[in-house]
């Protein structure tokens, strides 16, 4: 059999695409993508309108079955075909788009265009009954969800272990940790030393002459920022009194800083301070954009520079509201003596390495990984149940994994929510940045428990990866968890409806249904969990294997190949024409 597929989203787009509705159907051909290998030739193509017909003939000039999945929602698949074609679509709602709102595409109405189509794929079985419920019996829609299988390598999880003792964390990304954080109600700041950090180890800079730059147009935009509005097209204004600028690895010892900095308002002409640990400098803002050379010899490790003697008041009668301080455009780091002028290939971007920084996790750690700009994921709920539920326990840790390429899209957010809570005791680390197989491993091997609160979940391929290997959740049972979260496997948070648009539906009329978590619920959870972590080690060890058990049934790729094999062979043979006349 020949098996043809396509996402709209590539690997080489898929990072742009982070946080769009279709960019998930990357990751499910991905996990599909196997299994589909064990079945006939899979050949991915990028315009189906030309490519997806010329293979199906090409197929069929030699006697073999062929057929086409497109992993796209049913409006964005290739239409008028030869080749069988089949919609692999994820969906979460309580209904699929049913209205005519644009007569120029009318497979914006979806359930004109899968009775169109003629066969679909859905990853959960909650959208399967979904759309069997407005479609009618014509259409084909079965239920293969995207394949979960114990990560490669030998995990072992607390559970397995029957570890509850420090463990150790290394991860190649940028960490944000509450431990290494000076949190008062007005204000987030970076502790002045690392040595302050109990449970934080940072790797040290390597003493290679680093360039950032702050504009919307830099490669390293708003990557390293505090107390700052969002990037313009030269750079960005600051916001505090004390804003800062993080480095992504600690420092120490003579170094130079030039800074290009420009000066609002009331700040022309002042004199402020620049701080590099328990260093100061000072300097003059201009009015235009000036660059200034300081020096610094920070005796203990240091990972932030920052700002003070700034005016954040807003400049009387201006247009502009915002409390604006200072503009801060490129920041450059180097050793004395080095040259500041060497070719790029001895400088850094700031984008080279990652520098490893170590974590020391006792106590009950809880993990998350979502896509802050995703809005369906309440991770702003997660965080504030978890210090609710824990304000004055330093012995328990939130991981939170955040996969987006702008870190500028949560820090924001997270540190002013960190502010509002203040003051309490446990922990939170956000994680930035891509974890290699070995430290995703690490991360599920310290976890205790998953946490999810999204509003709807297609199928949830993070929470599912940590189930199989054994890491007991806190989760909704709603949506696609209906089919794996149980009280035997997991804390079950309360949920009901509430109104919800369709993704695609430029009116954004309420004309659907998500799921609206209950607050109290998954703070109780947080306490609950705890508790049987902390006190009932047997139930804890049983509901690891019960999640481990659930998975395998409904998720792994065994299940999923049979599953496939099945659909496929059926729908490689078309269906006569009439049918799409007859169903519903």
């Amino acid at each position: 059999m020949r098996i043809i597929v396509y996402s709209e989203t590539t690997a080489a787009t898929v990072g742009g695409n982070l946080g769009q509705p279709e960019y998930s159907y990357y990751f499910i051909l991905n996990k599909y993508l196997p299994c589909l290998s064990q079945l006939g030739e899979v050949r991915q193509v990028t315009e189906p309108a030309a490519e997806v017909d010329q293979l199906f003939e090409e197929a069929a000039a030699v006697g073999e079955a062929a057929v086409f999945l497109s992993f796209t929602p049913p409006h964005r698949t290739a239409k008028g075909l030869k080749c069988p074609t089949v919609c692999v679509l994820a969906w979460e709602f309580d209904n699929i788009p049913s209205d005519d709102w644009d007569p120029s595409e009318p497979w914006q109405n979806w359930v004109k265009a899968i009775r169109e189509i003629g066969n679909v794929i859905t990853i959960s079985d909650y959208a399967t009954r979904v759309i069997r419920r407005q479609v009618g019996s014509g259409p084909r829609v079965v239920t293969i969800p995207a394949p979960v299988d114990p990560l490669a390598g030998q995990v072992t999880t607390t559970a397995a272990s029957g570890n509850s003792g420090t463990r150790k964390l290394s991860l190649s990304a940028t960490v944000f940790d509450t431990q290494c954080l000076d949190i008062d109600s007005e204000s987030v700041t970076p502790k002045l030393s690392l040595a302050a950090s109990a449970g934080h180890e940072q790797g040290s800079w390597d003493g290679r002459s680093v360039d950032w730059g702050f504009s919307s147009k830099a490669a390293t935009s708003g990557q390293y920022l505090v107390g700052f509005y969002g990037e313009e097209h030269w750079g960005s204004w600051s916001k505090t009194a004390r804003p800062s600028v993080i480095f992504p690895w600690s420092l120490s010892g003579e170094v130079e800083v030039a800074i290009e900095l420009v000066g609002y308002g009331a700040n022309q002409g002042k004199t402020i301070q620049v701080h590099l640990g328990e260093e100061t400098a000072e300097l003059v803002l201009q009015r235009e954009l000036h660059t200034h050379v300081l020096r610094f010899a920070p005796g203990e490790a240091v990972n932030n520079l920052y700002f003070t003697g700034l005016s954040a008041e807003p400049e009387p009668g201006a247009r502009d509201h915002r409390t604006l301080g200072l503009g801060l455009s490129r920041l450059s780091l180097r050793r004395p003596g080095a040259d500041r002028d060497c070719p790029a290939a001895g400088r850094d971007s700031g984008l080279g390495a990652p520098v490893t920084t170590t974590l020391s996790l006792g106590g009950t750690v809880y993990a998350s990984v979502f896509n802050p700009a995703d809005g369906r994921k309440n991770w702003l709920d997660i965080v504030t149940a978890f210090v609710w539920a824990f304000r004055d326990d330093p012995d328990k840790t939130l991981l939170l994994k955040m996969s987006h390429h702008n870190r500028s899209t949560f820090l924001g957010d997270l540190f002013l929510l960190f502010a509002k809570l203040a003051p309490f005791r446990c922990r939170v680390v956000a994680i930035h940045g891509f974890l290699a197989a070995q430290q995703l491993q690490g991360l599920v091997a310290v976890t205790d428990f998953f946490v999810n609160a999204s509003v709807a979940e297609g199928q949830c391929l993070p929470l599912l990866e940590f189930m199989a290997e054994g890491v007991p959740a806190v989760s909704p049972d709603h949506t696609a968890m209906e089919t794996y979260i149980r009280a035997d496997n997991a804390f079950v948070v309360r949920s009901s409806h509430q109104p919800h648009i369709w993704p695609n539906d430029p009116r954004e009329c309420y004309r659907t249904l998500s799921n609206r978590i209950d607050w109290d619920s998954l703070r109780q959870a947080y306490v609950d969990s705890a508790a049987v972590r902390d006190g009932d080690p047997q139930r804890y060890a049983a509901m690891a294997q019960a999640a481990r058990a659930t998975v395998k049934a409904h998720y792994s790729s065994a299940v999923v190949t049979r599953r496939l094999d099945s659909f496929l062979r059926r729908t490689a043979r078309p269906r006569p024409w009439p049918w799409r006349w007859f169903g519903g």
